[in-house]
């Protein structure tokens, strides 16, 4: 349920519990008024002054009161673990999506030679990356870049588009 609505329900229980408090010593003081009526003024009963009585059960009631109205306010206006823990949630979710990528991709590519790797690497970081700005990235030789993505083309790994003088070069499986 959400905190509103239980803020809500509190405060009309505050103010159902406050009326029935109040209607109870209203009864009381009516039964103590007719008991003195009835003995023509006289507030003794028994050697006891019916004024003397115990209002302990009255302040109890009163501060719970007071507690409820307070809580309900807290929940109506100031809570907000809901939203809290939502956020939270949501920055998990992409917390665990973001990592189930880069595992992935990181799993997919452990199965390549180092240099294969480096290229690898370059073109998810940067896709439709040029062959020369990759030959500087990766520190790779270019008649040994050219060798290895020939390789990879073949196999199916990455993709080149011719570009002017140079080619961009593209993964094939996407992550």
């Amino acid at each position: 349920m959400k905190t509103k609505t239980i803020g809500l329900i509190l405060i009309l229980m505050t103010v159902l519990f406050s009326v029935f408090i109040y209607l109870a010593r209203q009864r009381e003081d009516f039964y103590v008024n007719k008991i003195i009526e009835d003995q023509g003024g006289i507030c003794y009963v028994n050697g006891v002054c019916l004024h003397e009585r115990e209002y302990s059960a009255y302040y109890f009631g009163g501060a719970l009161v007071l507690f409820l109205f307070g809580l309900s306010l807290y929940l109506l206006f100031f809570d907000r673990s809901q939203k809290v823990l939502l956020k939270q949630q949501q920055e998990v979710t992409h917390a665990l999506q973001e990592a189930k990528h880069r595992d992935e991709f990181h799993a997919y590519v452990a199965g390549f030679s180092q240099e294969e790797q480096k290229i690898l690497k370059a073109v998810h970081e940067q896709e439709g990356i040029q062959q020369s700005t990759l030959r500087y990235r990766t520190g790779i030789a270019k008649t040994s870049l050219s060798l290895l993505l020939k390789s990879l083309e073949e196999r199916g790994i990455v993709s080149k588009k011719e570009h002017g003088k140079t080619n961009q070069v593209f993964l094939v499986r996407k992550f």
